[in-house]
């Protein structure tokens, strides 16, 4: 139950007591009166407080395993295509596309093609994909309004907000810079276990992919940069997560 609803629920509770208190003890006088109004009285605010109260939600346990296996499977594809590089995930293009690069060896393609899945350059391969988070980053712009500010510590902020307040899926979350190194350490995550279960898999799942959560990270990373990111690490400490983003050439 959240702390509204709670509220709630006491409120109501006090207004039957105060009104069975009145019925019980039949004085019909300005004591009695007293009680009825209080008794009206919280049990008004006692709705409008459950009225106001959080639907019930999907339990974080469950939510957390939801794209496991999605992130599993794609990181399983593009390893047994060859590739072997850690994702980039590149600042939007002038169309305002997301995109995430996945080198084939140590090459890396200085152009990434239209309308391909698999670049082939003389630069060097690369797998081109949509990252995962590329559906809750759509969401958050037109839902929450939310914009990347393109200064380190608005970054930083914009961040530890979206964690927080929008998504609500930890505790508490520091976001800084250490050098040129964004590091983001959570405290109570709400999907650790999804974490747990993708690294008990591969860690090279989530630096060769990264989860929706991670890939947010970074792709946000990377538009306020404004240079491509990777994820150097994603380790679970505890019920928290300590997540390490990159900016590369």
């Amino acid at each position: 139950m959240d702390t509204t609803f709670q509220a709630a629920l006491l409120l109501l509770l006090a207004a039957a007591a105060a009104l069975l208190l009145a019925v019980v003890s039949g004085r019909g006088d300005l004591t009695t009166a007293m009680l009825v109004l209080s008794g009206f009285g919280c049990f008004v605010t006692g709705a409008f407080f459950l009225a106001l109260s959080k639907k019930e939600s999907l339990d974080p346990a469950i939510a957390a395993l939801l794209p496991v296996q999605g992130t599993i499977a794609v990181a399983t594809l593009i390893a047994d295509l060859g590739v072997q590089g850690d994702a980039r995930f590149l600042p939007p293009d002038e169309y305002g596309r997301i995109l995430e690069m996945i080198p084939a060896g140590s090459k890396v393609p200085g152009v990434v093609p239209d309308a391909t899945s698999y670049c082939m350059t003389p630069e060097g391969d690369a797998v081109v994909i949509t990252p995962l988070c590329a559906p809750l980053l759509s969401y958050l712009r037109t839902n929450a309004s939310f914009e990347v500010p393109d200064e380190k510590e608005h970054l930083c902020e914009a961040i530890r907000e979206v964690i927080e307040d929008g998504l609500e899926i930890a505790a508490t979350a520091s976001v800084l810079f250490e050098g040129e190194n964004l590091v983001v350490d959570l405290t109570d995550f709400a999907l650790i276990e999804g974490c747990r279960r993708v690294r008990a898999a591969s860690p090279k799942c989530c630096t060769m992919v990264g989860c929706p959560f991670c890939s947010l990270v970074a792709c946000i990373a990377a538009e306020g940069l404004g240079r491509p990111c990777r994820i150097a690490s994603a380790t679970p400490a505890g019920d928290g997560l300590h997540l390490i983003i990159v900016p590369v050439a």
